[in-house]
């Protein structure tokens, strides 16, 4: 039936499933950005930290992301 497929747009199928937006901890931030851990919280723009308790953050792993794809367009301009 055609358009019976949300992901199959005009006879494409995508490889990968969209995936949700998940947090990711400290280290995993320094290791995508190769960024120290004081730099990851004194940097202007860098993406704000989501409290997960009282003694643990995260941050999304979208704007991070995003942030580092900003930050490669800056530096090729």
């Amino acid at each position: 039936m055609p358009g019976a497929n949300p992901s199959n747009q005009r006879g494409r199928v995508s490889a990968t499933p969209p995936q949700p937006d998940r947090l990711i901890r400290l280290h995993e931030v320094c290791a995508l950005t190769s960024v120290g851990k004081t730099s990851v919280y004194s940097i202007e723009g860098f993406p704000k930290r989501v409290q997960l308790s009282r003694r643990a953050v995260g941050w999304r792993l979208s704007e991070v992301q995003a942030w580092i794809e900003t930050r490669v367009q800056a530096g090729g301009q």
